[in-house]
């Protein structure tokens, strides 16, 4: 067979895969915010004017772009056009403090940066510790440019770019900055092909197909978010891009465009849950929920109210995307685990001497997927701790049982050694929780004159409810262990979370380490 002219791949990047899903539908809703509605050429076009647009303002293929803006189109139009443009994307918190957001621009070495009008004054602030971020390249969404050049002019004045060039598979698409729980965030970063294939079996794991019409309620500069609103569109899908999460607008939502799937934190189940009225929700034929486990009072209440959705719960990491999911049938008959591994995920339990453990043992959990990502930006050392082979570790301790199903124990970094006794919180919470006054509770190590660690219970009691540290701590009789009962409660109004509703243990640590209170704080 003659080779001939060497052969260009049509797909090497994952906006490759909108492209394409524009150039077979451009007439079909893609895109929906604000009760405006972005068909495939719309949405296309304007990628492909930020795609040369960037470009003229000194931006090289394989600079890093910082995002800066909560939920918008324009956001998903950036992902998309950085990558036709062979640029690397760089979502930011918005939530950061300025000098959070400095550390992530310069830990990335922004080269350029797309920042909503309301935070362009802040980064104003931050130009003269980050020299290598250009002020020609700042572009800002909105009226309030603050003299920066506006996102809406740079398309106005950019002709489309006609075809993006093809992309290493190893090239870098994006970074995503870790939650920062254990100190400075770590920009994990992803190669076209590890986006390929993580997005990809996203779609074929959840079914998504053109006919969905999905829910994005949360910060899209978050990669679970972002990844679903892409892959909807990869698939001809269209995108309902919420500005943020409130229950009774996403029930507005759901009814008014016959939303079908929705990926929402357990959190913004509850709450959805709460709000749906009677009859409310049929539309919906799945729902998936990550970030911390499904707890059981919720799982049953989504059971009853919405009987036709299938559920899912996912676990992973930012560097992996998710690696296992616990899939309906086992969440309805109580199954208490976060399932098998996804498509072409391996999962292993590995000691300490990196050999894989048996069903039921104790270990760090590792995860090899199809293509791995790229590594640390700048830490080779966390970097190098992160992989053994071919395995990758988020620092999650767990197990897995005889039927091949993941469990979670706890991270290891959240364990407690008390006496020389290991308690993983986990354990602990899941009996609080089972407590008829508690709403929410998170249990941290503290320093123990005595023991070295004690376990304390950070308790969010249910409105109106009562009880006090001897309560708490009596409930745990018979329950769990002595040495596992917590030696001292606070009370709190809410617990500290992330993006992705994840409880900031390492706050609780840090605020409350010394203060042995019993009453509300």
């Amino acid at each position: 067979m003659e080779q001939g002219e060497s052969l260009r791949p049509n797909v090497s990047r994952f906006a490759d895969l909108i492209r394409i899903a524009a150039r077979a539908a451009p007439q079909a809703a893609a895109l929906v915010c604000d009760g405006r509605t972005w068909t495939y050429g719309e949405l296309m076009e304007r990628a492909r004017r930020l795609a040369a647009g960037l470009p003229a303002l000194g931006l090289k293929p394989g600079d890093a772009v910082g995002i800066l803006s909560t939920n918008r189109p324009e956001y998903l139009e950036a992902y998309i056009g950085l990558q036709l443009a062979g640029l690397v994307a760089v979502p930011v918190n918005f939530r950061l403090a300025p000098a959070e957001v400095q550390y992530v621009l310069g830990n990335c070495e922004a080269r350029g940066l797309i920042v909503e009008d309301q935070y362009s004054e802040a980064v104003e602030g931050l130009l003269a510790e980050l020299p290598g971020l250009s002020g020609d390249a700042i572009v800002a969404i909105g009226e309030a440019a603050g003299g920066r050049l506006r996102y809406e002019e740079l398309l106005a004045r950019s002709t489309p770019l006609a075809e993006a060039a093809p992309l290493p598979p190893l090239a870098p698409a994006v970074i995503f900055y870790t939650s920062g729980t254990t100190g400075f965030p770590k920009g994990a970063t992803m190669s076209h092909l590890n986006m390929l294939t993580r997005l990809s079996s996203w779609g074929w794991e959840f079914g998504l197909n053109r006919e969905d019409v999905v829910l994005v309620p949360g910060p899209v500069f978050h990669g679970s978010f972002s990844g679903i609103a892409l892959t909807t569109l990869a698939v001809g899908g269209t995108v309902i891009l919420a500005r943020d999460f409130d229950a009774a607008g996403a029930v507005e939502l759901i009814e008014g465009h016959g939303i079908t799937w929705s990926f929402l934190v357990p959190k913004m189940i509850e709450l959805l849950t709460e709000a749906l009225p009677p009859g409310a929700g049929r539309s919906l034929r799945g729902l998936l929920s990550s970030g911390s486990p499904l707890p059981q009072p919720l799982l049953d209440t989504i059971l009853a109210k919405l009987p036709h959705v299938r559920l899912a719960d996912a676990y992973g990491w930012t560097e992996t995307g998710w690696l296992t999911i616990c899939r309906h049938a086992d969440l309805a008959r109580g199954k208490r685990s976060v399932g098998r591994p996804g498509f072409g995920c391996e999962v292993a339990i590995l000691g300490p001497d990196g050999k894989e453990l048996g069903p039921g043992e104790v270990g760090e959990i590792h995860a090899a997927n199809p293509v791995g990502f790229l590594g640390y930006h700048n830490n080779p050392e966390a970097t190098k701790a992160a992989r053994k082979g071919k395995w990758e570790s988020g620092g999650d301790l767990g197990f897995m049982d005889e039927d091949g199903y993941l469990c979670l124990v706890d991270r290891k970094n959240d364990m407690i050694i008390s006496g020389g006794e290991n308690i993983y919180p986990a354990e602990i919470e899941r009996v609080l929780a089972q407590h008829p006054g508690i709403m929410e509770v998170t249990v941290v190590g503290v320093p123990d004159e005595k023991w070295g660690e004690s376990p304390r219970a950070c308790v969010v009691l249910h409105p109106g409810e009562e009880a006090n540290a001897h309560d708490i701590q009596s409930f745990c009789n018979g329950r769990l262990a002595r040495y596992k009962h917590p030696r001292s409660v606070i009370f709190l109004e809410a617990l500290p979370r992330n993006a992705m509703g994840k409880v900031l243990r390492r706050e609780l640590r840090q605020r409350y380490a010394g203060e042995p209170r019993t009453t509300a704080a």
